[in-house]
């Protein structure tokens, strides 16, 4: 079975719907609207994202999109809107079978793109989600060096996954290395 999440309506939902020959259409929305149009021709349903809160609305999207994959491949399908950017990091980090956008009333193949993150990092990530931790502290929690340690603290960094207080040297978790662990 193939089922498109998406959060398109209009041609672009119709134009990435041909391309990919869905069996089932889930519509990401953030409003009561009942217009996606392709919903008396192929099964499905909606979800509405009726918070404000970012984290909240990842994981119902994430929920979503694993519990489809159970049942085969799974096409994400985005435009900009409230949640677009939303459904396209999770798109990626889900590993789905395919990506697109919208530019222009015409669906776009996006190349997928994958978050590279070794075992280590995910470790250190999930340390960090407890508390702000030093670098001899990850080291002693994850098992690792503190040269090790320093070397992917470096990477995390650099992504924008991890940050460092000026006191004390402790490292703490982002906004978005959060998400990565949903």
């Amino acid at each position: 079975m193939k089922t498109l999440v998406t959060n398109l309506k209009g041609r672009c939902l119709f134009d990435v719907s041909m391309k990919t020959q869905i069996d089932g259409l889930i519509c990401i929305q953030t409003d009561d609207s009942k217009d996606a149009c392709l919903d008396k021709f192929i099964k499905g349903g909606a979800v509405k994202i009726d918070t404000q809160d970012y984290i909240e609305a990842v994981k119902t999207i994430t929920g979503v999109i694993r519990g489809a994959k159970k049942h085969g491949e799974v096409f994400v399908a985005y435009n900009g809107g409230e949640i677009g950017a939303l459904l396209g990091f999770i798109a990626n980090k889900e590993e789905v079978d395919g990506v697109f956008t919208c530019f222009k009333d015409h669906a776009l193949r996006m190349p997928l793109l994958k978050l590279d993150l070794s075992d280590t990092r995910l470790r250190i990530l999930e340390a960090l989600e407890k508390e702000n931790l030093t670098a001899i502290s990850i080291g002693k929690k994850v098992g690792i060096s503190r040269a090790m340690v320093y070397k992917h603290l470096s990477g995390l960094l650099e992504l924008g996954l991890v940050k460092q207080s000026q006191m004390f040297e402790k490292y703490s978790i982002t906004q978005s290395g959060k998400l990565i662990l949903i």
